[in-house]
């Protein structure tokens, strides 16, 4: 006969209760960072808008999208400890979304007006779909740079929590160079 021996850390994740003659109390422990981590890591390497190529974008889509993940960020926040690293984060990612979603994106009217004219000659369909925010430059920037905050502090987050991230998603980490210590 083989005695398993459980940590005190397992054996508190499983009690969830305890009582004497007729006084009893019972709680709900709470779930390890990481395990809200990996479910957040879970729930985005399906999120398109995190990594498709822009060009296969539709504005009302990835609006949709972001407001989806906004959410269930605000879910995840509610399994962190409030002061913790992996909140701040996690709430700096919920602050990208609701800057995407409510700020104007940057205007490039030169540029839309050039891309405008040589491609489809004014027509304004391609710019503005049924009433979904219109797809101009200044959108596609104000994509890139919440991809770009959500590549820096999820790359941190994986970093810290051991994750292994789908290719999809960990295509907008960031990417470490490596310098030649005989270059200047």
């Amino acid at each position: 006969m083989t005695i398993v021996r459980r940590g005190f850390e397992a054996l508190r994740s499983r009690l969830t209760g305890i009582g004497f003659l007729s006084l009893s109390a019972s709680w709900n422990p709470p779930v390890a960072q990481r395990t809200v981590i990996l479910r957040l890591f879970n729930l985005l390497e399906n999120r398109r808008a995190l990594y498709v190529p822009s060009n296969f974008e539709i504005p009302g889509d990835v609006d949709r999208s972001i407001i989806e993940i906004r959410h269930e960020l605000t879910q995840v926040l509610n399994d962190l400890p409030e002061n913790s690293r992996a909140a701040r984060r996690v709430r700096h990612l919920r602050t990208a979304c609701r800057r995407f979603l409510e700020d104007a994106p940057p205007d490039y009217r030169n540029i839309a007006y050039r891309l405008r004219d040589a491609f489809d000659h004014g027509s304004p369909a391609r710019w503005h779909d049924h009433g979904e925010r219109a797809l101009t430059p200044g959108y596609f920037v104000a994509l890139g740079e919440l991809r770009a905050t959500f590549g820096l502090q999820l790359s941190a987050l994986a970093a810290e929590f051991e994750i292994d991230v789908e290719e999809d998603l960990a295509s907008i980490f960031p990417v470490a160079v490596e310098r030649n210590s005989h270059e200047p």
